[in-house]
């Protein structure tokens, strides 16, 4: 008798789910073809999660936490921030339309975790805040307009492909995203580099 994995059945719906909500949505998203694709069932999805809405929750804290885990913003390095930030986008393009869908069916103040998820946005700022006691970014910025920024100079890239496609003139590929990247990098740099007024 094969032994039941609940790690490796969460894990599979995880993946199904991904795919679902950010294809088609909340609203669009069908329980039993997550469950389909997962080789699952829909009792035990509402089993382990509850509802649709509860279910898109827990995937998007889930890929969030990914992200936050994987792109850290360092009070030393903040230009590279925006780098690090493409890199994991740009290979995780699923991150940003799930977002994308939770701004389309959530209100602001009403998204999943706010308290938590808006702590860890503050974090990113107040990292930006000590690079500029540091001397490293311009003290005349609002760190939090900054942080802002950064986060939306990918944004495009990857949730508008046919816009990039259209601005640059080139088809998508590695050496494309990699001069992107270089960019996007020297951009951040010179856009938060203390000016000689700043630093007077």
């Amino acid at each position: 008798m094969t032994r039941y994995d609940r790690a490796d059945t969460t894990a599979r719906i995880f993946r199904a789910a991904v795919e679902e909500f950010a294809t088609h949505g909340i609203s669009g998203a069908r329980v039993d073809r997550i469950a389909a694709n997962a080789d699952s069932s829909k009792a035990l999805i509402y089993s382990y999660f509850g509802d649709k809405e509860a279910l898109f929750a827990a995937v998007l804290r889930s890929r969030m936490t990914e992200l936050a885990e994987a792109v850290v913003l360092r009070p030393d390095h903040v230009g590279d921030f925006v780098g690090d930030l493409f890199d994991f986008m740009t290979a995780n393009p699923d991150v940003l339309r799930l977002v994308s869908q939770e701004a389309l069916h959530v209100a602001p103040d009403a998204v999943p975790d706010f308290d938590e998820r808006r702590d860890h946005y503050a974090e990113k700022t107040g990292a930006v805040a000590r690079a500029q006691a540091e001397g490293s970014v311009d003290p005349t910025l609002d760190p939090a307009f900054a942080v802002l920024s950064l986060m939306g100079l990918v944004s495009w890239f990857v949730a508008a492909p046919q816009i990039t496609r259209l601005v640059l003139d080139e088809p998508d590929s590695p050496a494309l995203r990699a001069r992107y990247r270089e960019h996007l990098v020297e951009l951040s740099r010179r856009a938060l580099r203390p000016s000689a007024d700043s630093e007077r």
